[in-house]
């Protein structure tokens, strides 16, 4: 058990191992009062949040949170247990390690300014959101770099790489919930007073600036994968047009060549000195008065056109 004392002695962060002091009962309960915590933690393998509010002497909010969630990997993830009241903070399992902008010796410099437990554990709520930003502008740069590969190069692969970046947007909003759920938990747990000191308002903030990315991103997605249906679908419709043109276009051909395909005894134009050649006009211009129809009526729209390569549309 890690603890640290913090505005004085006015309140305390615990540090738990969950495979040692879990075992010491006596001493949790001396902090959590009646509260089954323990039993909780045991019981508990994903996100959670539960309060105390019966007693005005006894207000305390306790769960579980995962702080750390892979997207391409449902089983990687890491959860931690907290216990917090006004002078006591009760962590288990968090490793400083997995959060790349902070540590734990920067996490107990800012809580030495903290006035109580709850601060404390907006702090700590902070520097995780902050963790995960970290991992939203590394997003980010994927999401731009698909942006363009939509233009140079449209094909399945890059509906792939969409359809796996709106997982993994997805990932995140489900991962920001019971944080969100926590931050309000506070209130309602421990009353208005606690959202007036600043590191309440900065996670806050922080939050809600995880939000906004997040809902930014989604329509970014959404305007993507727009994109992509309209792009296919126009791709699709060209081609379907061309193959109908192309079978009309050589319907003269196969109806001519089936005619003269037959085996009928008495068929003049087989002894006739020009019939090939004739047959070979007859084609020909009746190949040219079909393409002319279809030229007439704007059916062929642009795709025997010559043109150079597209930007979106191959």
């Amino acid at each position: 058990m890690e603890k640290h004392a913090f505005s004085g002695t006015a309140w305390e962060w615990l540090q738990l191992d969950e495979k040692k002091d879990l075992e010491k009962k006596d001493e949790l309960n001396a902090y959590t009062i009646h509260i089954p915590w323990v039993k909780h933690i045991h019981s508990s393998d994903t996100n959670s949040l539960q309060m105390e509010t019966t007693n005005q002497d006894s207000l305390a909010l306790w769960g579980s949170l995962i702080y750390v969630q892979e997207a391409d990997k449902k089983e990687e993830k890491h959860l931690f247990h907290f216990f917090v009241k006004e002078t006591t903070l009760l962590t288990t399992a968090l490793d400083f390690k997995l959060l790349p902008t902070t540590n734990q010796d920067d996490i107990l410099a800012k809580m030495q300014n903290a006035n109580n437990a709850i601060e404390g554990f907006m702090i700590l709520l902070g520097e995780i959101i902050s963790a995960f930003l970290h991992k939203i502008d590394q997003y980010e740069v994927r999401l731009k770099d698909l942006l363009w590969q939509v233009k140079e190069n449209n094909d399945t692969k890059l509906l792939n790489k969409i359809a796996e970046n709106r997982h993994e947007i997805l990932v995140w909003k489900n991962f920001l919930i019971p944080f969100i759920e926590v931050k309000t938990g506070v209130v309602e747990a421990f009353g208005e007073k606690y959202t007036e000191n600043i590191y309440f308002k900065r996670t806050h903030y922080r939050f809600e600036r995880c939000e906004n990315l997040v809902r930014a991103y989604e329509e970014e997605i959404r305007g993507l994968i727009d994109f992509e249906d309209v792009v296919s679908s126009f791709r699709g419709n060209e081609i379907m047009k061309t193959l109908t043109v192309m079978t009309v276009l050589f319907t003269p051909v196969m109806a001519l060549g089936a005619l003269w395909g037959m085996n009928f005894d008495n068929m003049p134009e087989l002894k006739w000195k020009f019939g090939y050649a004739g047959a070979l006009i007859l084609i020909l211009l009746s190949t040219l008065l079909v393409y002319w129809f279809l030229k007439a009526k704007g059916w062929t729209g642009d795709m025997l056109k010559s043109k150079k390569k597209q930007k979106y549309v191959d």
